[in-house]
C-alpha cells in the first residue's frame, strides 16, 4: 500500500515522523514481524491466516500481511539465492499445499495478483465481488474472459478435476509457444475466483485444477447473499483493522476492489468514527487513510 520510506526511531521526530514509526509498529505487530510473534508451525499459521482475513503467501511489501514474512519474524525479508534451502520459503510452500487441501483455507493468485490466503469467513465476501453473475460464458460473451481460458473452463466443467497436462491438450493449448497464453489464463482464472489449484503432484511434478464451484461451492452460495457495498465494507475495514493505514487507490488495486466501493466502504467507517482518511503524514510517499486512534 503507501510505501515505506526509511523511518527513523520515534525519539526527537516531528509529530508526523512519529506517527509514520507508530503505524509501522503496529503492522510489526499484527503482521507478526517481530522475533517475539513470529509463527512456528502449520497450527499457528491457520490462526495467521485467520486472524488477518488474507495474506500473501511468499511475497512482502504489498501492504497486507504475509506468511514468509510472519514466519521469518521481521520486515520485509529478502529472497534468498538459493531459495529451496530457506526455512521460512519451505514452510510456505509446504503450508500452501497442507492448508487449502482441506479446506482450511483457500489459497489461489487473490492478493495484488499474487500467491495468497483466503480465510474462509472472508472468502464470501471476496467472491462476491469477483465472481460475475451468469457465469463464465457470460463473461467471456462480453469480451471479459480469454478464448484460453474459457477453453479451460469447458474442459474442466466436462471432466471435473484435471491435470495441468490434460487442460493443455482438452483445450488446444499444448504446444510450447502456447505457454504464455496458457499461463495468462490460469492466472486469470485464479484472478476471477473461477478455477483454482486443489492439488500439487511431485511425481512427475504438475498441478491439479477445479472449478470454484466444485470446491468452494458453499462460500458461493454465502456470497450470493451479500450486497458488493456489504461485501467491500467487511474487506475494507478487516484491511484496516490489521494494516492500520493505507492509501485508498492502492488497498482497490491490491484487493482487486472497485475504486469506488473502497471510497464508499471508507466513508463509511470515517463516519463510524474508525478512520481518518486522506491524511498526508510525513515519511509516507502518498496520501493515505489510517485508523483513527492514530488520527
Amino acid at each position: 500500500m503507501a510505501k515505506r520510506t526509511a523511518i527513523a526511531d520515534a525519539a526527537g521526530q516531528s509529530p508526523d515522523g512519529a506517527l509514520a514509526a507508530a503505524l509501522e509498529a503496529h503492522r510489526d505487530h499484527t503482521f507478526r514481524r517481530l522475533p517475539s510473534r513470529r509463527i512456528s508451525g502449520e497450527a499457528g499459521a491457520l490462526a495467521f491466516i485467520e486472524e488477518t482475513g488474507f495474506c500473501a503467501a511468499f511475497t512482502a511489501g504489498l501492504g497486507v500481511p504475509c506468511v514468509r514474512e510472519a514466519i521469518e519474524g521481521r520486515r520485509e525479508p529478502p529472497l534468498p539465492e538459493h531459495i529451496q534451502h530457506d526455512r521460512a520459503i519451505i514452510m510456505t510452500w509446504n503450508l500452501k499445499d497442507a492448508l487449502p487441501a482441506r479446506k482450511a483455507v483457500y489459497y489461489g493468485k487473490a492478493i495484488g495478483g499474487r500467491p495468497g490466503f483466503i480465510a474462509p469467513a472472508m472468502l464470501p465476501a471476496f467472491l462476491r465481488l469477483r465472481v460475475a453473475p451468469g457465469g463464465y460464458r457470460k463473461l467471456y460473451a462480453r469480451g471479459m474472459l480469454s478464448q484460453c481460458a474459457r477453453l479451460v473452463m469447458d474442459a474442466l466443467a466436462k471432466r471435473g478435476a484435471a491435470e495441468t497436462l490434460a487442460l493443455k491438450l482438452a483445450s488446444g493449448y499444448a504446444q510450447p509457444k502456447m505457454r504464455g497464453d496458457f499461463d495468462r489464463a490460469m492466472k486469470e482464472l485464479q484472478e476471477k475466483f473461477l478455477a483454482l489449484k486443489v492439488e500439487e503432484r511431485y511425481d512427475p511434478f504438475t498441478y491439479v485444477w477445479d472449478t470454484m464451484e466444485r470446491r468452494w461451492g458453499e462460500a458461493l452460495r454465502a456470497a450470493r447473499e451479500l450486497t458488493p457495498g456489504a461485501a467491500a465494507l467487511a474487506i475494507v475495514r478487516r484491511y484496516f483493522d490489521i494494516a492500520g493505514y493505507g492509501a485508498e487507490r492502492a488497498i482497490a488495486r491490491v484487493l482487486a476492489i472497485e475504486p469506488a466501493l473502497v471510497d464508499r466502504a471508507a466513508a463509511r467507517l470515517e463516519r463510524e468514527g474508525a478512520i481518518v482518511r486522506h491524511r498526508r503524514v510525513a515519511g509516507i510517499r502518498e496520501t493515505i487513510s489510517l485508523l483513527a486512534r492514530f488520527g
